[in-house]
C-alpha cells in the first residue's frame, strides 16, 4: 500500500510518502528555500583553480556554482540550432577530449549556462554541469546528444526495443533522448506530445540564453509538486491525497493531461485534525529527529552524522532471545537491514555511509543481511554504489547527495553545544570557575557576582564550596541563578562597579 500525503501550509509544503503506513520519505518545500536542482542559469566563469581543475560560475546567487572539468559536456547543445546569416547564436564551451585541462577549456569572464546538479550545502555552494537536460514525465531531452537510452529497470527486451524504435523515429536529429521507467507500455502519440513539450522548451531556453544577462534564470525546473506528479506518481501509488482545494485543481488539472488514468486516485482531504496528525505522520517526523531508532525485536540502531560520514552502529539492546545467540544476532540485523535502508531515504542521508553490524561468525548469516539490506535499498531511487561486507559485519556504501538532508533543513545547530551534542556537567564549570579566580587573583575587586545557570548555581552552593574558594583564592562571592545564562557559560561582575570582568583573565 503506497499513498503520497501533501500537506499545503501558507509558507511550508510537505510530502510524505508512505509504504504499508510507513513513513520512507519525507519533501519539503518552503517560500524562502525553494530547490534549484534542474534549473538552468547564464552565468559568467568568475575564477578557474587549476589545481582542482574547477571553475567557480557566478548565476546570479549568494554562493557562486561549483563545476568540475568532468562536468563539462562534451557535445554542444546548441548544435542543433539554425540560424540565419547575421543571427546571433549562443556558444557553450565543449570538453572535446579526455585529458582537457579546464583552463584550455574556460577563460575568466566567460559566459556559459550551466545546470545545477546539487542543492548548496553546508558553506559549499551549487554544483553545476554544462551538459543541459529537460525532464518530461515519460523521457529526459539532451539538446546536442545523439544517443537513446532506455531506463535500465525497464527488463523486457521486447518492450525496451518496441521504445527504442518509438523514440527513433520522433526524436530530432541533434537531440538525445532517456526514456524513463514510467513509459513502459505507452504509446508512440503518448511519447511524441511529451517531446513536443519538451523541445518547445527549450527553443525558449534557447532565446533566452541570447537575450537575458548573466546571472539570469533561463530555465526553472517544477516546482516539488508538479515534480513529484512528473518523477513519482504512477501505477504503484494507490492514493494521492492533498489538503489544500487550489493544489487538488491545479494536481487534477496536471494529471488528465499526463496521466488522466490515475486521476480518480487523487484526493482532497477535508478532515478537521491536521492531515499529518489524521494519518500518524507526525509523530514519524518526530521519531525521525531522534539518534536511537528502535527495533520490533527491541534492538536498537543509532545514527550519527559528522563532516566526513554517515556511521550507523547496530546493537541488540534489549533482546537476548531464545534459542542460540547466533541466531539472535542474525534476528537483529536483518531487522536492521530493512529499517537503515528506510532510515537513508527518510532522512535523505548521502555521502559516504558506514553500517556496522553485529559480528556474527557464520559466512551464510553475513550473506544474509547483506543480501537483505541490497534488497531493501533496490526501493532507493537514488544513486548508489554497496560495498561487500566484510569480515567484520561492516557494510560501506556512497549515496548521491543532491540538497541537505532532511534533518539538517529542519534544524539548525545547537547554540550551546555548538553541535557537539554534549555540554559540560554543573561539577566541570564550577571547576572552570575556580580556574577562573586562579587567573584574576589581584587583577579584579575581591567581591565578585557570579551569574550561572540555576543546575550550576545548585553545584557552586552545595558542600561550603563558597568559603573554600574565599580562603583559598580570597574573594567574597555572591552566586545568583539566571536561566537565560547557558550551561556552558558564566558571567562574572564586579560587586562594587557593577562592571563585567569575565573577559578581563
Amino acid at each position: 500500500m503506497n499513498w503520497i500525503v501533501v500537506n499545503v501550509q501558507l509558507h511550508e509544503r510537505r510530502v510524505a510518502i508512505l509504504e504499508d503506513g510507513k513513513l520512507v520519505e519525507l519533501l519539503l518545500e518552503r517560500s524562502d528555500q525553494r530547490r534549484i536542482v534542474g534549473n538552468i542559469y547564464k552565468g559568467v566563469v568568475e575564477n578557474i583553480v587549476p589545481g582542482l581543475q574547477a571553475a567557480f560560475v557566478e548565476i546570479g546567487l549568494p554562493k557562486r556554482a561549483f563545476l568540475h572539468v568532468s562536468d563539462i559536456s562534451r557535445f554542444n547543445p546548441f548544435s542543433d540550432s539554425e540560424t540565419e546569416e547575421g543571427n546571433e547564436e549562443f556558444v557553450q564551451p565543449t570538453l572535446k577530449r579526455n585529458g582537457t585541462l579546464i583552463q584550455n577549456i574556460l577563460k575568466r569572464g566567460q559566459e556559459i549556462l550551466v545546470q545545477i546538479v546539487r542543492d548548496p550545502i553546508g558553506t559549499k555552494g551549487p554544483r553545476c554541469t554544462t551538459q543541459l537536460t529537460l525532464a518530461g514525465r515519460y523521457i529526459v531531452l539532451i539538446p546536442g546528444a545523439k544517443h537513446i537510452g532506455i531506463s535500465r529497470r525497464i527488463n523486457d527486451r521486447a518492450e525496451r526495443a518496441r521504445l527504442r524504435r518509438a523514440i527513433s523515429a520522433l526524436k530530432p536529429r541533434d537531440c538525445g533522448v532517456i526514456v524513463r521507467t514510467i513509459a513502459k507500455g505507452r504509446s508512440a502519440e503518448v511519447l511524441k506530445q511529451d517531446l513536443e513539450q519538451l523541445m518547445a522548451a527549450w527553443e525558449k531556453v534557447k532565446q533566452r540564453a541570447i537575450a537575458m544577462p548573466p546571472g539570469s534564470l533561463i530555465y526553472r525546473d517544477a516546482g516539488m509538486i508538479p515534480a513529484l506528479i512528473r518523477d513519482q506518481f504512477s501505477p504503484d501509488i494507490e492514493k494521492f491525497i492533498i489538503d489544500s482545494k487550489d493544489e487538488y485543481i491545479k494536481v487534477v488539472k496536471y494529471v488528465k493531461q499526463v496521466a488522466p488514468e490515475l486521476v480518480d486516485r487523487i484526493e482532497l482531504y477535508k478532515g478537521k485534525e491536521p492531515i499529518f496528525d489524521h494519518y500518524g505522520i507526525e509523530p514519524q517526523i518526530d521519531a525521525m529527529m531522534k539518534r536511537e531508532v528502535r527495533l520490533p525485536s527491541g534492538g536498537q540502531i543509532v545514527i550519527d552524522q559528522t563532516e566526513a560520514l554517515v556511521a550507523i552502529d547496530v546493537n541488540t539492546g534489549k533482546f537476548v532471545g531464545k534459542k542460540h545467540y547466533e541466531d539472535t544476532l542474525l534476528k537483529v540485523n536483518l531487522e536492521a537491514a530493512e529499517e537503515i535502508a528506510r532510515q537513508l531515504r527518510l532522512r535523505d542521508l548521502g555521502g559516504l555511509i558506514v553500517i556496522d553490524f553485529i559480528d556474527m561468525e557464520s559466512p551464510e548469516n553475513i550473506s544474509k543481511v547483506e543480501k537483505a539490506f541490497k534488497l531493501a535499498m533496490k526501493r532507493d531511487r537514488a544513486h548508489k554504489k554497496i560495498l561487500p561486507m566484510n569480515e567484520f559485519c561492516m557494510l560501506i556504501l556512497t549515496r548521491e547527495r543532491v540538497q541537505q538532508s532532511i534533518i539538517s533543513r529542519l534544524t539548525e545547530i545547537c547554540p550551546t553545544c555548538e553541535g557537539v551534542g554534549r555540554i559540560y556537567s554543573p561539577s566541570t564549570m564550577v571547576a572552570n570557575i575556580e580556574r577562573w579566580l586562579m587567573r584574576a587573583k589581584g587583577k579584579v575587586g575581591k567581591k565578585l557576582l557570579i551569574l550561572v545557570h540555576p543546575l550550576v548555581a545548585e553545584e557552586l552552593l552545595s558542600n561550603g564550596r563558597l568559603n573554600d574558594f574565599k580562603e583559598q583564592y580570597g574573594f567574597s562571592l555572591t552566586v545568583f541563578a539566571d536561566e537565560t545564562v547557558e550551561p556552558n557559560k558564566y558571567r562574572i561582575f564586579d560587586a562594587e562597579s557593577g562592571d563585567e570582568v569575565t573577559e578581563t583573565v
